[in-house]
């Protein structure tokens, strides 16, 4: 079964990388938008040494790791079942070999290979422009990309939830845009979770999404003890197996009621 994900996700990963102009374009683009983080920053730490707890190389370091993991989070698979359940593609793949739920993260996975070469493409040269801080040690390190793959699974599931809603919608744009809001939010790539007003912070606690890029990061710092790392590490197993029920729930009764449009 693994070989089948993995083969999907090969073909996938090579559809992706074949137009290498976009991956460029993708590159140039995330690079842009770190500058203007770097001056806007700069403009902010001409007036102080510090400002919300962290250095300027930590906040630097921050938005360059915030860009460059962004990718793993915001692409994904939405816009494809929301495209196959509305020209009726979902036929087919439910009758594939392998599960629909493995088909989609075969195609996740290809995906992330794609988002992952920008990701580091994009850290390798914002390094070499403006400079960053290593990993507190090689365990943060380690836990820091343990956090990010089990975070990668969390995100998966959420993109299934909100992909199936298309089965009643026959389109998701409304709701993909409030995944990428909820994601942005939570997530902290706005913004640190800690400059949130307090309710915020709460409910940052409670979800999963926070331990998509503000505690990977965090753990990178090394502002976390490896007790409090294996305690998200519990709170993201709990919301992977949370959000696979939701997941299996709403996706069966979906499909007893599925109406194709132009299938």
């Amino acid at each position: 079964m693994i070989s089948k994900i993995l083969a999907i996700a090969k073909q996938n990963a090579k559809e992706g990388l074949y137009y290498r102009f976009d991956l460029l374009l993708y590159i140039f683009n995330f690079i842009i938008e770190i500058t203007v983080y770097v001056f806007i920053w700069l403009a902010i730490y001409n007036n102080g040494n510090q400002v919300l707890g962290m250095s300027f190389e930590q906040i630097t370091t921050y938005y360059i790791l915030v860009v460059s993991l962004s990718p793993i989070i915001n692409w994904g698979i939405n816009e494809i079942m929301g495209n196959a359940i509305r020209e009726g593609e979902i036929l087919r793949e439910l009758l594939n070999p392998i599960s629909y739920f493995k088909y989609y993260f075969g195609i996740r996975v290809g995906e992330l290979i794609e988002s992952a070469i920008v990701g580091i493409a994009v850290f390798g040269l914002c390094a070499l422009l403006f400079g960053v801080l290593l990993p507190a040690g090689i365990v943060n390190f380690i836990f820091f990309i343990l956090v990010i793959c089990l975070a990668i699974v969390v995100v998966y599931f959420f993109e299934i939830i909100i992909g199936t809603t298309a089965f009643y919608t026959n389109s998701i744009w409304g709701v993909e845009i409030f995944k990428r809001a909820v994601l942005s939010i939570f997530s902290g790539m706005i913004a640190p979770i800690t400059i949130f007003p307090e309710f915020l912070q709460k409910i940052a606690n409670i979800l999963p999404f926070k331990d998509c890029i503000y505690t990977p990061i965090s753990i990178y710092f090394g502002e976390l003890s490896n007790i409090e790392i294996l305690q998200v590490i519990l709170k993201q197993c709990i919301w992977i197996a949370i959000l696979y029920i939701i997941a299996k729930i709403l996706f069966n009764r979906a499909i007893k009621k599925i109406t194709i449009n132009g299938g």
